[in-house]
């Protein structure tokens, strides 16, 4: 029993030692579990003061671009292709020579129809010689006749008279039939001379009619730019045999384009000529080109009950394209209103959320605590909302571990 009783001592002084470690342990467990809460309420967030800006009422609408011109070259002629000026997506000017076609044949006409020219000319000025030679044989005989129709009457009444015998009247007779039978052959002559020299013009008047064809053809075996603008596709190549009227390429006249939109009819009040239009990039949404109408149709479409208005849209680096399907938004007005980042928003049962810091301004250092509170928003405008009800300008609010946030949390704010 002695050495029972001398133990116990000891049995006791190991088990006080024990208690206060198990409640030394659990005390330093308790403070580490309090520091682990702490940081995890006081979680760092970006804190964004609430601006105003410009506020745009606009719609969307989609569409395909249109050229102001677009031709497509066609040969007049069949012939072979022996050179092609221009390169695919080139650009080239009006009168631009695109397509040389082979004008063996037609040079060879061409030289006949001026060769022949040349000579129906040199006939027609000797037809002309002709007809004014016989004009002035023409008035010889004028001259002669009426000399002869002086001397008769004279010669007669001196013959009544016993002046002058019988034969001397004959012979005056004589000289006035002779006269008026000169007369009539010059006359003849005459017109034989003008019938050939107008057969001489028509004849001229046709060898320069085909000479024209045969220039007109030669012509045509080049192909030029009716337009200027940049070339497309070629279907053909040099060597190939091509006939009237087949496609050889496109030039498109692309520094402005024009897009058509079928404006709803209700908005029709709204429209006037000058309203800036943005053009946007249907996949991605980037901003093409900003242009404006130009055009709004006097008559609304019965069965659509739409509205056609054109936009136009400058082109100088020819990043948009004829036939490119595009979007577009029409801008009816703009005002000053409320703006907030489309990362600031929650929403919990259909309703829309921010977390509004608890003081306007705050130092960076601080900690603070956040509310969320509903608001009432309109439109996106690229990146933020337009707020119609909810916040000011001027209340901060949070725009980063939005999901991590909840209503009366502090925070460790960040700008």
């Amino acid at each position: 029993m002695k050495d029972v009783s001398k133990a116990f001592p000891s049995s006791h002084l190991f088990l006080t030692v024990l208690l206060a470690a198990v409640l030394n342990i659990s005390c330093g467990g308790s403070s580490r579990s309090s520091a682990v809460a702490d940081s995890q309420l006081t979680i760092p967030v970006k804190l964004q003061s609430v601006e105003s800006g410009t506020i745009e009422e606009s719609s969307k609408f989609v569409g395909t671009l249109e050229a102001q011109e677009r031709v497509a070259l066609k040969p007049e002629i069949e012939g072979r292709i022996v050179a092609i000026g221009v390169t695919s997506g080139g650009r080239v000017e009006e009168g631009e020579t695109i397509v040389q076609l082979r004008p063996d044949r037609t040079q060879a006409q061409l030289a006949s129809a001026i060769a022949n020219i040349n000579a129906v000319r040199s006939a027609r000025a000797t037809a002309q010689a002709e007809l004014q030679a016989a004009e002035a044989e023409r008035v010889k005989t004028e001259a002669d006749l009426a000399l002869q129709q002086l001397e008769f009457p004279r010669t007669e009444l001196l013959v009544k008279e016993g002046a002058q015998s019988q034969n001397e009247l004959d012979i005056a007779r004589r000289n006035l039939d002779f006269a008026i039978a000169a007369l009539r052959a010059a006359e003849d002559r005459v017109e034989a001379a003008r019938s050939n020299f107008n057969q001489m013009n028509a004849s001229l008047q046709q060898a320069e009619a085909e000479a024209a064809v045969a220039n007109e053809t030669l012509q045509y075996k080049q192909v030029n730019a009716p337009i200027a603008g940049m070339v497309g596709d070629f279907p053909v190549k040099i060597g190939d045999y091509v006939n009237i009227g087949q496609p050889l390429t496109t030039i498109t006249q692309n520094e402005f384009l024009d897009l058509r939109i079928a404006v709803p009819a209700h908005r029709s009040a709204q429209l006037q000529l000058g309203l800036p239009v943005e053009l946007l990039d249907p996949n991605t949404n980037s901003l093409l080109a900003i242009g404006q109408l130009n055009f709004i149709a006097p008559e609304v479409d019965e069965a659509a009950q739409t509205l056609l208005v054109k936009a136009r849209f400058p082109n100088p680096d020819n990043q948009l394209r004829d036939g490119q399907f595009v979007q577009a938004r029409i801008i009816w007005s703009q005002h000053l209103g409320v703006l907030i980042p489309t990362i600031s928003v929650s929403r919990i049962g259909g309703q829309n959320f921010v977390f509004v810091a608890e003081a306007a301004n705050l130092p960076a250092e601080s900690q603070t605590t956040l509310y969320q509170r509903p608001v009432q928003l309109g439109d996106v405008q690229g990146d933020r909302y337009r707020v119609i009800e909810g916040v000011e300008v001027g209340e901060n609010i949070a725009v980063s571990n939005i999901l991590k946030l909840s209503d009366g949390i502090a925070i460790q704010p960040e700008f």
